[in-house]
């Protein structure tokens, strides 16, 4: 039973450190992107952007995300551009930001610097206080 235990902790404790590794990456990418500006050809600068990328055969992102984003765009306005692209269709980008899983937003600032990367699927409510903290 202790052995059990002793690996199943070890096993959880291994998980983090991957999952940290992986965070520690991320903010790696993110910071070595702040001046880049991946979206300049894509998306008008002078408003925050939220930026979703999307596959055809992807589920979560046509049920959950989609619906998401469009009711950010319909709240939002004119205040933030919102849009989707296909990861198929930008495999540079998918590379250059290290996205592992489709749907992936990102968060742009006014300038177009990308400021906020979220893996997998991403509710309103986290968006918003993204945005917020621009």
């Amino acid at each position: 039973m202790l052995e059990r235990l002793l690996l199943v902790a070890a096993l959880a404790a291994l998980v983090l450190v991957v999952w940290l590794l992986l965070r520690a990456g991320q903010r790696r990418r993110l910071h070595a992107l702040a001046d880049a500006r991946p979206f300049a050809a894509l998306v008008p600068a002078g408003r925050p952007a939220i930026v979703a990328f999307s596959l055809p055969t992807c589920v979560e992102c046509r049920v959950r995300q989609a619906p998401a984003l469009g009711r950010l765009r319909t709240r939002l306005a004119s205040a933030a551009h919102v849009t989707t692209l296909s990861a198929e269709d930008h495999p540079a980008l998918v590379a250059q930001l290290g996205i592992l899983t489709v749907p992936a937003t990102l968060v742009l600032d006014t300038t177009g610097a990308v400021r906020f990367l979220n893996q997998g699927f991403a509710d309103e409510a986290r968006l918003l206080r993204q945005l917020a903290l621009l």
